[in-house]
């Protein structure tokens, strides 16, 4: 049990995004980005905090209009802001919710 929390305590994150989204209807979700062990991982919840009911990546119903899909890797070599920038185009242009905010990613301590 030791190793094993040890083991997890030991990956490797950095949040690419944290965007706060609203649909039609007005409800609030949040979608954030993190690049884990070298893997694009998403997590999508409704309402602000960490608190809210994860939902499924399906429910934003990416690319219903142009078939686009969130990427799962960055071949084309973006930096993490053209990658942003993707991913909250295709939020705002091809998916049922839009980006309302963006959280700043980067926290320092004075």
């Amino acid at each position: 049990m030791k190793v094993r929390s040890y083991i997890h305590s030991m990956k490797d994150i950095e949040k690419i995004f944290h965007f706060h989204l609203q649909g039609g209807m007005k409800n609030k979700k949040t979608l954030v980005c993190n690049l884990v062990n070298g893997s694009i991982k998403y997590s999508f919840y409704s309402g602000t905090a960490s608190s809210g009911i994860p939902l499924a990546l399906s429910n934003m119903q990416i690319g219903y209009k142009s078939g686009s899909r969130l990427p799962v890797d960055n071949k084309n070599g973006l930096t993490k802001q053209e990658f942003t920038d993707i991913v909250r185009h295709m939020i705002n242009t091809d998916s049922v919710v839009n980006v309302i905010n963006e959280v700043e990613t980067k926290v320092t301590f004075s």
